[in-house]
């Protein structure tokens, strides 16, 4: 009996290290270990078939060959008519979408990730649609929302392809006129970026409560060297993307998870700190 029980033993445990051995070489490499290696960015982050990676249903597609990362995006734009002035004319409409394009493509540009250069290129293709159902981009009067600024939903939730990434602008028209840096920012989300800046300020007072702690909790404000204070996901306005935002994009579409600069409760929802900021 002994002898049988010392054979099963010695095979769970033959057994066990065959299957460790075989799991830890079928683990993915590091995606910094193979650019150190000599590869290239679709070496080291690439984990679909080549092609243009979309589902169908959403408005932005994504490809990464060689050391280029292409986001194609096609926002469909739609116009409120209720603001105060009245309904916006067509040059009005058409400044603000060339606005809002030139604040998508701030994100263009060559960046030096992991000592290799990354060429991040915006591909826009906007179009317009008379109904609200039908669009992804929507100009709205800021009453609506109650203040002024932009909004994508889905980012909470936010995974590739998802049809959900609507982007509202709620604005006071004609007063506001930087549609560029409020785009930009809100791209950023759709492209899978968490806002930077603390909610604090956004809980600071609710129903007469000051709630800012609460805010804080959720989501406090990223380190000024995870996201200088002129970045891009700071807010509206700001229009620096750095290296490390260009690389949150690479960990994002491969992670297939929301990129956070900071530690935040939304890892409850699936998103995580990005690995762009971990050594």
């Amino acid at each position: 009996m002994q002898r049988i029980l010392k054979r099963t033993l010695a095979i769970l445990l033959a057994a066990l290290i065959a299957f460790s051995v075989a799991t830890a070489a079928g683990a993915a490499a590091d995606p910094r270990e193979i650019l150190t290696a000599g590869g290239n960015f679709e070496d080291a982050f690439k984990n679909w078939d080549g092609e243009w990676t979309d589902s169908g249903l959403s408005p932005i597609k994504m490809r990464l060959q060689g050391d280029t990362l292409t986001f194609d995006y096609s926002p469909v734009f739609y116009f409120a008519d209720a603001f105060a002035e009245g309904p916006l004319t067509e040059a009005e409409i058409a400044d603000i979408m060339e606005q809002c394009v030139a604040g998508f493509k701030r994100w263009e540009g060559v960046y030096q990730v992991y000592g290799r250069e990354l060429t991040l290129e915006i591909d826009v293709h906007p179009g317009r649609a008379n109904s609200l159902l039908r669009a992804n981009v929507m100009v709205i009067p800021k009453t609506i929302f109650g203040t002024e600024g932009g909004m994508v939903p889905g980012a909470f939730l936010w995974r590739p392809y998802s049809p959900v990434l609507t982007m509202f602008l709620a604005v006071d028209y004609p007063q506001y006129t930087d549609f560029a840096g409020l785009a930009g920012h809100e791209f950023g989300h759709v492209l899978g970026l968490f806002d930077a800046y603390g909610y604090g300020g956004a809980f600071s007072y609710l129903a007469g409560v000051d709630l800012s702690w609460l805010g804080d909790w959720l989501l406090p404000a990223a380190p000024l060297e995870r996201a200088s204070y002129d970045s891009i996901m700071r807010g509206g306005g700001r229009d620096y993307v750095s290296p490390a935002d260009a690389s949150m994009l690479l960990w994002g579409w491969k992670n297939n998870r929301l990129q956070l600069y900071t530690d935040s409760k939304l890892t409850w929802l699936g998103a995580e700190v990005s690995q762009a900021f971990i050594d």
